[in-house]
């Protein structure tokens, strides 16, 4: 559960002013940092409360749960469940578990439906993460689970100064020309404080604070380093950094100059990975993603998951529910019984399965919405990024159509420990930007973030292309057929407690059970935990 904002003027002076008019305005002058501590203050967060799975009133007293795919939602559930005496059984169409939360290395094989199939030949140890690339600190979910397998962590630099925004199709000072997020982040800052330090010094914010507290706030100002103490004019400064880098002796060095004021507002992209759960620092499991849903698995007996096992029909009724699958190897079809059917498949594979629910459940889950992504690792064989532009993590951002982002590896920094080469995620196209592009041929994909990649490195990413990519369209994977689902307003409101509730015994859980938590591993994993409580409810109702 997230809290939500709160738009009194409770702890703000008789000024007229909401909470949510003096946040704005706190974002505008100090970033979302500043938003963070003021919202800390009056007990707003967006962190999820659950830190640990819930405790269940009852056993299971040996009554047995079929569980459709296994992913990170399908595998807590089966873990879970066990301890509480279930028996538990996941049945995956797959020969791997994990579900989404995948990562490509040597040997991992993508084949799209009607695609090429793809073996990847990466360098032994690198990797990139084609399913979830980050953990927040507030999905105490997730890093629970890393805690509790075993999963070692370290950090994702999500926001590195010194990557880029790039701007391809909007006309301006910035047109094809990559510039530094830090210099374009801090002249913002510097801009809009000066022009807060002065209409508060010519007294423009007398009718909304006191004498007090403006004297309290340029003093605060004053002291940000950004702007000259005397005329309050934004200058250059240590925040923004040098031009020519100080040394030995007398050379100081020389701070860079700020870009104009009109330049720097024309940018529309200052600060986006600055938010709430997209923090600058965050985590992911070390040597990839896919080691979280090792975890798992490695926690669970191999009886526990059923491979290659394609669901066809689910009949349910009084007395139990029966699933009948297909080996997709052996074409050899089973029909197994239980008291209990959750199913954490995509819902636009579930769609596909004879299954017998209810009208009204039916339609509550045709309510949701699946969304295309792509992603593509590109392999260089010298983190030139590193060594020669100073960008260590983080990524770039861009308005290039299809691309939308560069990320950089945060792993084996500095080459270490399998020499000096690495993956760079070559683009994230999202929702309808990801369709042409997973329209394309491999050749066409990989050629097209080479294309993207060279404007921002130029002379530098195709040559240091080692010739290896691995691209996926998660909306053309078979068993996916989306990067994640999510509801609209108007299906969170009225068809997701529908859903919920689940149907006689069938329920439905994974990543869709958490609308708050849309693409996130936090998001499985609290479906997961959603789903334990329904059903530990309707046990103890049964008996």
């Amino acid at each position: 559960m997230t809290k939500t904002e709160n738009t009194s003027t409770k702890g703000l002076p008789e000024t007229g002013m909401t909470k949510r008019s003096f946040l704005q305005t706190v974002g505008m002058i100090g970033g979302t940092a500043a938003v963070m501590t003021a919202m800390q203050g009056w007990d707003i967060g967006f962190a999820s409360e659950m830190d640990h799975p819930p405790e269940m009133s009852t056993d299971g007293k040996g009554k047995k749960i079929i569980i459709l795919g296994a992913g990170l939602s399908g595998m807590v559930l089966a873990f879970e469940m066990a301890k509480k005496g279930y028996k538990t059984q996941i049945i995956e169409a797959l020969d791997y578990a994990g579900g989404r939360c995948v990562s490509a290395r040597k040997g991992s094989v993508i084949e799209e439906i009607g695609g090429e199939k793809q073996v990847c030949n990466f360098k032994e140890g690198n990797y990139v993460n084609y399913g979830p690339w980050r953990i927040p600190a507030e999905h105490k979910s997730t890093i629970y689970y890393c805690r509790t397998l075993g999963v070692p962590l370290e950090v994702m630099v999500n926001k590195c100064n010194k990557a880029y925004y790039y701007y391809q199709e909007k006309d301006g000072p910035f047109k094809g020309m990559p510039i530094r997020q830090g210099d374009a982040d801090v002249d913002f800052k510097g801009y809009t404080t000066e022009l807060l330090a002065k209409v508060a010094d010519q007294g423009a914010l007398d009718a909304i604070i006191t004498q007090e507290e403006k004297e309290k706030l340029l003093e605060h100002l004053r002291r940000s380093g950004l702007i000259d103490t005397k005329n309050l004019n934004y200058r250059a400064n240590r925040a923004r950094g040098h031009s020519v880098y100080p040394g030995a002796g007398s050379n100081f060095g020389e701070f860079s100059d700020p870009y104009a004021m009109a330049d720097v507002f024309s940018i529309r992209q200052a600060s986006r990975n600055e938010t709430a759960d997209h923090p600058a620092v965050m985590f992911q499991a070390v040597g990839g993603m896919d080691q979280i849903a090792q975890g798992l698995k490695n926690a669970l007996s191999r009886k526990q998951i059923r491979y290659n096992s394609e669901v066809t029909d689910i009949i349910q009724d009084d007395n139990g529910v029966e699933v009948t699958y297909k080996n997709t190897k052996s074409g050899k079809v089973r029909t197994e019984k239980a008291d209990f059917v959750v199913s954490t498949a995509p819902l636009g594979v579930m769609q596909k399965i004879n299954v017998n629910l209810s009208d009204k459940f039916a339609a509550a889950l045709k309510a949701t919405r699946g969304n295309p992504a792509c992603k593509m690792g590109v392999e260089m064989n010298s983190r030139f990024w590193e060594n020669s532009e100073m960008i260590y993590g983080g990524s770039t951002n861009t308005d290039i159509p299809g691309q939308r982002l560069m990320s950089y590896p945060s792993g084996n920094m500095f080459g270490h420990a399998h020499g000096d080469t690495g993956v760079i995620l070559g683009y994230y196209p999202i929702g309808g930007a990801s369709v042409p592009v997973s329209n394309m041929s491999v050749a066409d994909r990989i050629e097209f973030a080479l294309s993207a990649g060279e404007k921002i490195h130029p002379g530098k990413y195709r040559k240091h292309f080692t010739g290896e990519a691995m691209s996926v369209a998660w909306h053309k994977m078979k068993y996916a057929l989306a990067g994640w689902e999510d509801w609209s307003r108007r299906g969170r409101t009225r068809s997701f407690p529908v859903m919920q509730d689940g149907d006689k015994r069938i329920f439905i859980s994974g990543n869709i059970a958490s609308p708050a938590l849309g693409g996130w591993m936090a998001g499985a994993i609290e479906g997961a935990w959603s789903t334990m409580e329904v059903i530990d409810k309707r046990v103890a109702k049964q008996a």
